[in-house]
């Protein structure tokens, strides 16, 4: 089987993952309604409802190009890379509002690597969407923003690696927010390049571009975070009595690690059928 039918076919709809997903989305105003799937075609029957036989076919065909499994592999390392800190990261402080964990500021300089690697994750989408669509970068971000999964990525980066983890930040304004948090642009791109998982093409103009759809998502969040919070709690497993490290929470909760799988696979499935 094809690794992105494979990453699909692996998630259920009561897994904790999905269940978070569709809790957010519930929350968070969307312009599109979550659809729990994990078949490619009805990936694919997203986006194009009357597509024929012959552009499945088409879809099916384009699997193994070296962009969409390059695309497929940065989305997988976000959970699987030793050299980030797992998707997992920004569930946590789920539990630091509940008293769960310790009490410090939740900002930037207050977790300097966190905010590193929401930057590195930043780039993934970046890099992602560079490979799965044509056109300028900036004709590229507006096809993300148009396909259903992109905009599920855009609003669960922007709730879950900013909001969540940085609260603090927030009262300087999304934009100054997002601008901050790009300050070491350098460090982060660094860091992004050490993953190995390839280069960003126009790497400060796709920055740019990024860092402005970003913080349109941030404003749409950010009055969110304590409703999601909230329900999340609910059934968030009653083993999960960590203090604050992400590593202890991977043992009880391992099924929420692939958020960012299976964000990425859909993303994928629903860009080809974008595409044809």
């Amino acid at each position: 089987m094809n690794q992105l039918r494979e990453y699909l076919s692996q998630f259920k709809e009561d897994d904790y993952t999905v269940k978070l997903l569709s809790t957010i989305f519930n929350i968070v105003p969307i312009d599109v309604q979550f659809q729990f799937y994990n078949q490619f075609e009805d990936g694919l029957r997203r986006v194009r409802p009357d597509i024929s036989q012959e552009e499945i076919q088409k879809a099916y065909e384009k699997l193994n190009d070296e962009n969409i499994q390059s695309a497929l592999k940065a989305f997988s390392y976000v959970d699987t890379s030793d050299k980030l800190i797992a998707g997992y990261a920004g569930i946590k402080n789920v539990l630091n509002l509940f008293g769960m964990g310790n009490s410090q500021k939740r900002t930037f300089e207050s977790d300097p690597q966190q905010a590193l690697d929401a930057g590195v994750k930043a780039l993934v989408i970046a890099y992602a969407t560079n490979k799965l669509y044509t056109g300028d970068i900036s004709n590229k971000i507006n096809k993300l923003r148009n396909t259903p999964a992109g905009l599920e990525l855009l609003i669960y980066y922007a709730l879950i690696e900013i909001a969540l983890p940085f609260t603090d930040n927030l009262i300087e304004g999304s934009a100054n927010t997002i601008s901050k948090l790009f300050k070491n642009q350098n460090e982060i791109q660094n860091k992004f390049n050490s993953l190995g998982i390839g280069n960003i093409e126009n790497v400060s103009e796709t920055i740019n571009s990024m860092q402005s759809t970003l913080s349109l998502y941030l404003d749409k969040v950010k009055s969110y975070t304590g409703p999601v919070a909230e329900k999340i709690k609910a059934y968030l497993p009653s083993a999960m009595n960590i203090a604050d490290s992400a590593t202890g929470a991977v043992a009880t909760g391992a099924d929420l690690l692939p958020v960012w799988t299976f964000l990425g696979a859909r993303l994928v499935a629903e860009a080809i059928a974008k595409e044809l």
